[in-house]
């Protein structure tokens, strides 16, 4: 297993409401980088209001840092943690192949969701310095058997023990396996920007030209798949235009 990195202090819980909320809450409250780590979370929070469901044997964590920047720049650390937690599945013993990248930060598992990832910012009240949050949680053991109505998806949940069983790592060995690997892309983005993220994070998405659905405030936008902009948004290809979104639930096609 691979050695907790000093760029982050790690604090443990037993039981948090949700590792993002407590993250906000020790922002700012000294300049430490912080992954905070919870065997259960009560109350987790998924993208657009969602709620993320997460059993005891199952990841929950947020990575709590400061980098420079504006919200652009912040924004692409969704790419960055999306690559983290690829290399983290794929050093745990899955296949690479069975993996794939969706926009924004979906990490698909033999097409279905395997992971979560939040990005939120706060802003520090006695100057303009901005706190970066990262939640992850990844089914390590078990998945939500019934979804409610307000967290429905058309990409179905899987676990990662249905696929490697005995293989599938603890939480504290994962959340150690996605701590280094973020600090290896954050080191990349620092010393290479976004472009070469952009270009190793379509290096594991779909294909350019996949057709796709783009759904946001019950309108559907049919087009395909052409690439990310540099501000990290979704380039879809429709039949008039080229458009970017930033919001919304996309699906490819089988």
């Amino acid at each position: 297993m691979e050695n907790w990195p000093k760029f982050f202090k790690l604090i443990k819980y037993n039981e948090l409401d949700s590792t993002n909320s407590e993250a906000k809450r020790l922002a700012f409250k000294d300049s430490l980088n912080k992954c905070i780590f919870s065997k259960v979370q009560t109350k987790g929070k998924g993208s657009r209001g969602r709620h993320w469901i997460s059993g005891s044997k199952n990841l929950t964590a947020s990575f709590l840092y400061y980098p420079k920047g504006n919200y652009i720049n912040f924004s692409h650390r969704t790419f960055i943690a999306s690559l983290a937690l690829f290399d983290s599945l794929k050093y745990s013993g899955v296949d690479y192949k069975d993996l794939i990248l969706k926009w924004p930060n979906d990490i698909l598992l033999k097409n279905k969701k395997i992971s979560g990832i939040l990005l939120e910012t706060v802003k520090d009240k006695n100057s303009s310095r901005l706190a970066l949050i990262i939640g992850v949680g990844v089914n390590l053991n078990s998945y939500p058997q019934k979804i409610s109505i307000y967290n429905y998806s058309k990409i179905k949940p899987i676990s990662l023990n249905t696929v490697i069983g005995k293989k599938t790592p603890s939480p504290k060995d994962m959340v150690t396996y996605i701590a280094n690997s973020l600090l290896y892309w954050e080191n990349t983005y620092i010393k290479e920007g976004f472009g070469n993220i952009k270009k190793c994070w379509l290096n594991f998405s779909y294909h350019i030209g996949k057709k796709l659905d783009f759904e946001f405030k019950g309108k559907v936008i049919k087009g395909s798949f052409s690439g990310i902009s540099d501000d990290g948004s979704l380039r879809v290809l429709t039949e008039k235009k080229i458009v970017e979104i930033n919001v919304g639930d996309v699906f490819f096609y089988s």
